[in-house]
């Protein structure tokens, strides 16, 4: 108690014995002869200044970060615009997830790593001037570009033309194709050795992509898939759903699609989610400025481009099992919701819709905010996200410190919609199984679109996984 007492007269005097040695050392070296006014304005007003600047400034910083009292005990609120779960009773036991994160790869700016990409985050790490791309004026924009990108690996997988490269006469396409050529390996090579004791546990590859192919070209690719990729591995997958993104939250709901896929079957099953964009070209530089959407000098809350690829397995208790991956991250259904169709430039955006959709998805969970470890976001340096953000995670997770418990990923990855909600869900996995808890990935660089869920790494009280066919066979 009297060393709590103690502290604020230790500032004052600490600060007051500053700025008497600063202003009299000033006055002596420049033989300086102060009048009285100067000795009560330098040496009485300007540190109880700085002492009441400073008491207003932490008061104020202490009332952000304290919950609103009528929303402590309010149910989750539920909107026309909101495509969200029931909501619960949230005082009930936690209710864990059996849909498990087996195995992931990614790829962005930041690197192959998801802690590569949290640590830079955390050091404030920021997309270079990059001297391949320029502007109307010539100037370079900043890009946050994958280094050493191999495009010849992939043109020499492509040697058979069963992809029509005349369809991908963007560079961005090319990228894309080259992200996910060289990521799908680390995360099938996880799983390769087991999933050949039942090369049909995959049963569906879902891959996403910011285009909309035609029929024959998505034949062309999955052709590909399956003779570079899966074949080797011994993988047989008769189904590759192709899906086109126009925003992040449909990422998730493609995950929430394969999860409720996953739930119907009982024997071991896994669905491979996989996706990559680019938006580092000429022709998305050139179509950003032309919509004052791309970040320059006049325009700071432009976007920054950014390219990414992310490769997700996902595997229901008797999958897990079969591959070896208990304990691994447990997912939860996502809520996604839009304040907006997708595509409508002029809507206006609803900073409500983000914290309904947090409300939502701890309340389906039956998850108190105290036990959320980690909040993950894509918010990159725009104002509008970031202030929504902010005071959202503020709100309701008032115990996570800023920089190390909650992150923005964007600032260092660039803007990388509609994958880079999923580059974030895998760090958010990252950052759940570094601290065995629960972390909460957000989704929100989309104009009008936003996401969330929950990746739960904490131990389980007892796990008794469902007996495969192989596993019953051993136990004999």
């Amino acid at each position: 108690m009297f060393a709590f007492a103690l502290r604020p007269i230790v500032l004052v005097v600490l600060a007051t014995t500053l700025v008497w040695a600063l202003v009299l050392g000033w006055w002596r070296a420049a033989g300086y002869e102060p009048s009285t006014i100067d000795i009560a304005t330098h040496l009485v007003l300007l540190p109880a200044t700085l002492l009441a600047g400073f008491w207003l400034l932490r008061t104020f910083i202490e009332h952000l970060r304290q919950p609103p009292h009528t929303a402590a005990n309010a149910p989750a609120p539920q909107g026309t615009a909101t495509i969200g779960l029931p909501a619960v009773a949230a005082s009930g036991p936690t209710r864990h997830t059996d849909t498990f994160l087996i195995a992931f790869a990614l790829q962005c700016a930041q690197g192959t790593d998801p802690a590569q990409v949290l640590d830079a985050s955390r050091e404030g790490c920021t997309p270079p001037l990059d001297d391949h791309l320029r502007d109307t004026h010539g100037f370079p924009v900043f890009a946050a570009r994958v280094a050493d990108l191999s495009r010849e690996e992939l043109d020499e997988a492509l040697n058979d033309h069963s992809v029509d490269m005349r369809r991908m006469d963007r560079d961005e396409d090319g990228r894309a194709l080259a992200m996910l050529h060289a990521t799908l390996p680390r995360a099938l090579d996880e799983i390769a050795e087991s999933i050949a004791l039942d090369p049909a546990a995959i049963r569906a590859v879902f891959w996403l992509s910011d285009r909309d192919w035609p029929d024959e070209h998505c034949a062309g690719l999955a052709a590909w898939l399956r003779r570079e990729h899966l074949a080797p591995r011994g993988i047989a997958v008769a189904d590759v759903r192709f899906r086109h993104l126009q925003d992040d939250a449909q990422a998730f709901e493609i995950i929430r699609e394969a999860i409720t896929d996953l739930k119907r079957q009982e024997s071991p099953a896994i669905v491979l989610v996989m996706g990559a964009v680019s938006h580092v070209g000429e022709g998305t530089i050139a179509t950003w400025e032309a919509g004052s959407r791309l970040f320059t000098a006049n325009t700071q809350d432009g976007r920054i481009p950014g390219e990414a690829a992310a490769v997700l397995l996902l595997a229901n208790p008797a999958g897990a099992a079969l591959v070896g991956r208990l304990p691994s991250p447990r997912l939860s259904h996502p809520a996604s919701g839009r304040s907006a169709p997708p595509g409508d430039a002029g809507a206006k955006t609803d900073s409500s819709l983000l914290g309904s959709l947090i409300d939502t998805i701890l309340a389906e969970t039956r998850l108190d905010a105290a036990h959320v470890s980690n909040a993950l976001a894509d918010a990159d340096h725009r104002a509008p996200v970031t202030k929504e953000l902010l005071r959202t995670l503020s709100e309701r997770f008032p115990a996570l410190e800023p920089l190390s418990d909650t992150l923005s990923l964007g600032p260092a990855t660039g803007f990388a919609s509609p994958i880079g909600g999923l580059v974030t869900l895998l760090c958010a996995a990252e950052a759940a199984s570094a601290a065995n808890g629960v972390a909460l990935c957000l989704t929100c660089q989309s104009p009008h679109a936003r996401a969330a869920m929950i990746v739960d790494a904490s131990p389980l009280a007892s796990m008794s996984p469902p007996q495969t066919p192989v596993s019953a066979l051993d136990a004999t």
